[in-house]
């Protein structure tokens, strides 16, 4: 997704910033360049670093008071702002070294987040072991994210009769010894290490645009691979990009990978799924996304396959299915509170689809569907070096 505020440069020679020089910034999405402050001059992110002599000789001292830089967005190449190693990064470019990467993780800590990042759209609010950050727009849209865990666990938008409605349904259970948080949206990999939790790289734009959150983590049992989600808060849409790495030198499998959203609704039966007629599926046991981890029976059990027949399919009766040649988006209908939302994906295969039917007592907190792209059929395969990316679209066509 593109930052409203990315700066770029044409890329003419490094010059100085001193009292009289200017400098005038033009869009480039081809060529990036960033302002690193240890040696006091602008680099490309694609051109080799020059030579000692050269970089020597090229450095001058920076007067801030009397240099500008104007803002201009490249939508084709979005950047942000690197406050630990002062320079701008593209997201767009490899993962650095692990050194460097480490050093760019900002400490899950309340007041210091809100002095590094106030004004880009976002609170925080600390809850105990964890924080979630508050994404905010101007037009009334919002979302909150558990950070290390990298669950949003609520986006509320405003429709059409002027107020704002809640599309997810998050709840808290007790099991055991431990509280375990259900709902939201949730990445989930039954391939995965479930206790490692996610560090936050960074929370970019403004309230007016959009607010964009980047998070990352490794895996203990799958050593090789490095794991990126970018949550984005962009006018009527939320998007969650998710990216795997293979960092190793052998080719690595994926399994069980999904991007599921627990959708509230007023009540199963009211609930419609349009758009899927023809698309081929699969009944398969529920599954509950938790904390990074499918957590279902111990073995996949599939049951009979088919086409769906409808074009309106109503969710009254109990049901888990992975659709798979399903249309890239289709729209869930709450004809009990008169909403919608357009559910869109990018890199998945299969789209999972659970209701529980009626036996959630109507019109409550507890009524919701499950829904959202998955890859539980077909393990996701990465060669060496290889980037694997998906993404969630969650759509409101009501404001």
């Amino acid at each position: 997704m593109a930052l409203s505020h990315s700066t770029v440069v044409s890329h003419g020679c490094t010059l100085p910033l001193c009292r009289y020089s200017k400098l005038r910034l033009l869009s480039s999405p081809s060529l990036p360049l960033h302002f690193n402050k240890t040696v006091k001059r602008l680099e490309s992110f694609h051109l080799p670093p020059p030579s000692a002599a050269a970089a020597a000789s090229s450095y001058f001292p920076i007067d801030v008071e009397y240099s500008k830089l104007r803002l201009l967005s490249s939508p084709s190449l979005p950047l942000h702002f690197n406050k630990t190693v002062k320079r701008l990064e593209s997201f767009h470019l490899p993962p650095p070294s692990a050194a460097a990467a480490a050093s760019s993780y900002f400490p899950i800590d309340v007041e210091y987040l809100k002095r590094e990042f106030s004004g880009h759209g976002a609170t925080f609010e600390d809850i105990g072991e964890t924080c979630v950050a508050k994404l905010k727009l101007d037009n009334g849209s919002s979302a909150n994210v558990m950070l290390t865990r990298g669950m949003v666990t609520s986006y509320k938008v405003k429709v059409w009769h002027g107020g704002k409605v809640e599309l997810l349904h998050t709840w808290v259970e007790q099991e055991e010894e431990e509280v375990v948080i259900r709902g939201g949206v949730l990445s989930a990999f039954s391939s995965s290490d479930d206790t490692e939790e996610w560090s936050l790289h960074g929370i970019t734009g403004d309230s007016e645009n959009c607010v964009q959150v980047e998070l990352r983590r490794s895996d203990k049992k799958i050593k090789d691979i490095e794991m990126k989600q970018i949550i984005t808060l962009r006018g009527d849409t939320l998007t969650i990009v998710l990216c795997v790495t293979n960092k190793g030198v052998s080719p690595i499998s994926i399994k069980g990978c999904s991007l599921v959203s627990y959708l509230t609704v007023s009540t199963p039966e009211a609930t419609y799924a349009v758009g899927l007629e023809g698309s081929d599926f699969v009944e398969t046991t529920p599954f509950l996304p938790r904390f990074g981890l499918v957590q279902g029976e111990e073995e996949d059990k599939y049951g009979l396959s088919g086409e769906e027949e409808s074009n309106y399919k109503q969710l009254s009766e109990e049901m888990s299915r992975i659709y798979t040649l399903a249309p890239s988006s289709f729209t869930i209908i709450d004809r009990g509170r008169r909403n919608s939302v357009v559910v869109g994906r990018e890199g998945f295969e299969e789209v999972y689809m659970y209701s529980p039917g009626s036996k959630l007592e109507s019109y409550t907190k507890s009524a919701y569907v499950c829904i959202g792209p998955s890859s539980l059929l077909n393990p996701i395969s990465l060669d060496p070096g290889c980037v694997w990316r998906g993404v969630l679209h969650l759509h409101n066509p009501n404001s």
